[in-house]
Order: C-alpha cells, then sequence, then structure tokens
C-alpha cells in the first residue's frame, strides 16, 4: 500500500523541519566505533542545510562532534530512578514504554529503545530504572515534600509536570544543568521556545522519547467516502493553500447523511462529515493562529485569549462547531474514532494517540494538517493536546544532577538515530500513515506545532472554557469569559509570584 516507504521514510528523517521534533539528520554514529563515516557526513551537510534553511542560528559545515562532543563518564554503577505515567486511558493508546524495555522482542520500536538505552547504561555505567504509576505527580509530590530522592526523572503530562509541578518550584531549571545541550538538536526547540516561562527551562521534549509527540492534533479523512462523493484531492488542496476553514464546513456538509431514513441524525445510526470534541473549538483556533496566552521577551506569560483577532475567528469556528447536520456530538463513553472506522463518518480532528487506533480499520484513510482560518492566512498550524502529550523534568530533590543531566543528553542523542527512525517507520508499517502522500502531510503538521501555555497552566479554568463554550453552544465569546477574568488573573499572578520567589 505504501509505496517506495524506505525511500520515503529517509527522505521524512532527513527533511523533516524542527518544531514538534528537533532534526532526525544529525549523526550520533557508533559510539563503540563502527559508525557509517558517509552517513555522517552526508547528515552533517544536512545539518548545515537546515540551519541556514531555519534563519541561520549555527551557520557551519562542523561535525556533530565538533559543534556538542560526546563527553566521557563513569558514573560507577548508579542508577537513575525514573518515575513515569502509565494509566491506561484509551485503551492504553497514550502509553508508551519509551525510556526502558526489560527485552529484544524483535519489534523494531522496542528493540531500537532496549539498545538506545543499554548503550547509554554501558557508555556511562549507570542503571536506568523506570517505575510506572498512574499518577506521577501525586508521587512525586510526596517524595519531595518528604526530601527524599527517590526519583531523579519523571515522565508527565505536559498540563501536570508544568501547571502543577513547575509552577512550585518542584523541578529543576535545566538551563542551569551544565551537562543538557539545550541547543542540540536532539530537543524540542518550538517547546522550549513556548514553554520556557519566566525564561525557566523545567520541561523537555524531542529524540529521547515519543510519548512527547502523542497529543499532535491533525486531520483524517475517509478515503471511501471521498471516492463515494467525489470528493477531490485533498492532498493538492492542503497544497495549494486552500485548506480553510470553509472548506471543511462545506465537506462535511457534503458527506452527512441520514442513513436510517428517520429525519434525525444520532450518533448510532447515520453518516457524519466531521467527528470532533467540544475542545475542537479552540484546536482550530490554534490552527488559525491564535494563543490563549503568549510569553513577552522576559518569560512573562499574558493573556491573549479576548484578541480581537480569537474573537473574530471564533465566529467562523462557531458555524462548524454548531452544525446539526453535519458535526457529531459523540456520547462520553464511545470514542468518536470509531464511527469513523465503521465508515460513517469522513473527517475527524483529533490526537496522533488516537488516529494510531485507527490501524485496525480495514478502509483507508489520508492524514492532512488542521485547516487554516481562509486562504489569507499564510502557514498551516497546529498544536498538542497537553493532558497527552507527556515531557520529562528533573524534580528539584534531585542530588546528582549533572549525571542525569549527562544521561538525559546520551540517551536524546543516541535516538536520534536510532529510536526516532524506528518510531516513523513504526508509523508507515502499524498502518497510521498509509500513503506517500500522508508522509508529506505529517512533515509539514510535526513542522508547524505550537505550544500554547495558556492551555498548558489552565489559569482560571480558561482551557476547560474553550470546551464548556462550545458544549453548551454560547454566542458572545467575550461575555462568556468575562466572568471568569478575575480569576485567571489571580492564578497567573500566582504562578507568576511564586516561580519568581525562588529566584
Amino acid at each position: 500500500m505504501i509505496k517506495n516507504s524506505k525511500i520515503k521514510l529517509t527522505v521524512l528523517l532527513l527533511t523533516l523541519s524542527v518544531m514538534l521534533l528537533p532534526p532526525l539528520i544529525i549523526s550520533c554514529g557508533n559510539r563503540n566505533g563502527s559508525g557509517n563515516a558517509n552517513a555522517d557526513n552526508n547528515q552533517n551537510q544536512a545539518l548545515t542545510d537546515n540551519n541556514n534553511s531555519a534563519g541561520g542560528a549555527v551557520e557551519t559545515t562542523k561535525s556533530l562532534e565538533d559543534l556538542y562532543p560526546y563527553p566521557d563518564h563513569d558514573y560507577g554503577g548508579a542508577v537513575i530512578n525514573i518515575l513515569a505515567r502509565k494509566d491506561n486511558w484509551a485503551g492504553g493508546s497514550q502509553d508508551f514504554d519509551d525510556l526502558t524495555v526489560e527485552n529484544m522482542t524483535g519489534e523494531v520500536l522496542n528493540d531500537a529503545i532496549y539498545n538506545r538505552t543499554k548503550a547509554v547504561e554501558e557508555k556511562y555505567n549507570v542503571q536506568v530504572k523506570v517505575t510506572p504509576v498512574a499518577d506521577p505527580t501525586a508521587t512525586i509530590t510526596k517524595s519531595i515534600k518528604a526530601g527524599d530522592n527517590a526519583y531523579q526523572l519523571i515522565q508527565e503530562k505536559l498540563a501536570f509536570i508544568s501547571a502543577t509541578l513547575a509552577a512550585q518550584n518542584y523541578l529543576f531549571d535545566l538551563k542551569t544543568v551544565s551537562s543538557i545541550n539545550l541547543d542540540a538538536p536532539w530537543y524540542n526547540q518550538n517547546a522550549l521556545k513556548d514553554l520556557s516561562i519566566l525564561n525557566k527551562v523545567t520541561v523537555l521534549g524531542g529524540d529521547m522519547t515519543i510519548s512527547d509527540k502523542s497529543g499532535v492534533i491533525m486531520t483524517v479523512f475517509n478515503k471511501k467516502l471521498q471516492q463515494q462523493y467525489g470528493i477531490e484531492d485533498l492532498y493538492a488542496t492542503v497544497r495549494n493553500g486552500k485548506w480553510t476553514l470553509d472548506k471543511m464546513y462545506e465537506l462535511m456538509l457534503q458527506t452527512t447523511m441520514d442513513l436510517n431514513g428517520d429525519g434525525k441524525m444520532t450518533f448510532a445510526g447515520d453518516q457524519w462529515g466531521l467527528a470532533i470534541e467540544d475542545y475542537g473549538g479552540w484546536m482550530l483556533s490554534a490552527a488559525s493562529g491564535n494563543r490563549l496566552a503568549t510569553l513577552d521577551e522576559n518569560g512573562i506569560p499574558y493573556m491573549t485569549h479576548l484578541s480581537e483577532k480569537n474573537i473574530s475567528d471564533y465566529e467562523r469556528i462557531k458555524k462548524i462547531m454548531y452544525e446539526k447536520a453535519g458535526r457529531v456530538v459523540t456520547p462520553e463513553d464511545v470514542e468518536h474514532v470509531g464511527v469513523f472506522v465503521e465508515n460513517r463518518c469522513f473527517l475527524s480532528i483529533d490526537m496522533l494517540s488516537s488516529i494510531a487506533m485507527l490501524r485496525s480499520m480495514d478502509d483507508d484513510f489520508g492524514i492532512i494538517p488542521l485547516p487554516k482560518q481562509d486562504e489569507v492566512q499564510k502557514d498551516y498550524i497546529t498544536t498538542i493536546s497537553p493532558w497527552v502529550s507527556r515531557f520529562i523534568a528533573i524534580p528539584s530533590t534531585c542530588q546528582n544532577i549533572d549525571m542525569v543531566g549527562a544521561v538525559i543528553d546520551a540517551m536524546s542523542r543516541e535516538s536520534t538515530n536510532t529510536v526516532m527512525p524506528a518510531y516513523y517507520d513504526n508509523l508507515l508499517h502499524q498502518k497510521i500513515a498509509r500513503d506517500d502522500e500522508s508522509i508529506d502531510m505529517l512533515k509539514q503538521i510535526f513542522s508547524s506545532v505550537i505550544y500554547d501555555i495558556g492551555s498548558v497552566f489552565n489559569w482560571g479554568g480558561i482551557w476547560d472554557e474553550q470546551h464548556h463554550f462550545f458544549a453548551n453552544k454560547k454566542e458572545d465569546y467575550m461575555g462568556y469569559h468575562e466572568k471568569i477574568e478575575g480569576k485567571i488573573e489571580k492564578d497567573l499572578n500566582k504562578t507568576i509570584d511564586t516561580m519568581l520567589s525562588f529566584d
């Protein structure tokens, strides 16, 4: 089904821009001395090309080793204890064993993770151990309050790790950890920029894990229904800059049908043009270039949810979200991916972790970005769910911060040419992406991710209110939010004051 998939995978890995992911083009080589010199040379040139095209952050033809020398350490068998979330939410679709696995299984991604971690353990004479728990925030909070050093790393949902742990100064500012090369290509530079509140780096995403990518939001379309309704080539629509909210609205109406002929649209018995949860209104707003909050040049957050543009854009978004004859409102106990798998939905907007649940679908689907507000908007934009994507951090009680930082850096470095290629190979061959065009679309999606600090910290419940606004079919966006402005401001100032008090 995927033509020349290995070639396409190579192209994907060599051309993906740094937004969600750092470039997957830097060669670490084999730390035992068996690295491929030709591959290193090609990838070093790719590094030069990428940095030049991305604004000239590093204009150099230096090798990776020249830019980021791989330090030698011997930590005498020390154990790095990692506390990681494993809560079996949504059937476990958001749970990944991406830090360490017990054994080789022959599965590409599993074995890449195993070999990556073993390589770092042997190089630095450490042991990496992961303790999975359903609520790592509660566990690490108790540990920190007790002043113990039970865990040296935590992997948790971005919303909790930032708004709860970082906001209470329970996490190290990674800018102060000299053993971590924050500007290295194996870290998610967009996340570093968008999430560095008060210019502190408390969370990391990048090549070390795949859990931080699971919350990326995108659109899938049903190819069977596309053919049935004679719908245009949507890949071309995207490439021509014409994939907009108006186009989405047009298609959702075209593909909605009362299948059972009872004169009313029901979730169980009919065909829908669009499946999107109530939070989808915020997703579409982010895709239109809006944020609930933004950081100024000093890293101080300020609210932007009541900007003139955001309020105006919501008017067009309401047209989609309130359309009864097109948008399916799913019951709480039903995943709306189900109606898509049954070929009773043409478009679905969801996170990568949910789209991965479509792998058992017999009929084909395609992947495209979220729609632009209109054709005037230059670029496609996407964001993530902070309740799905999981990042890593170092708790403030960690007693050997330089060792832990070195291990993070080494695991991230080693993942660039092992775990990440295997991850994309897994995306391809586990039927998450089913055609060449979807691979190109994924490149575009991953290169356009922004992180809305307002959704992450949810001051005054501002992110929750985006859901409530659409769930309750409200009309006056500004009037609806004015009632919580005082709480938003109070919570925002509390976060700033608390984090500043420890400087």
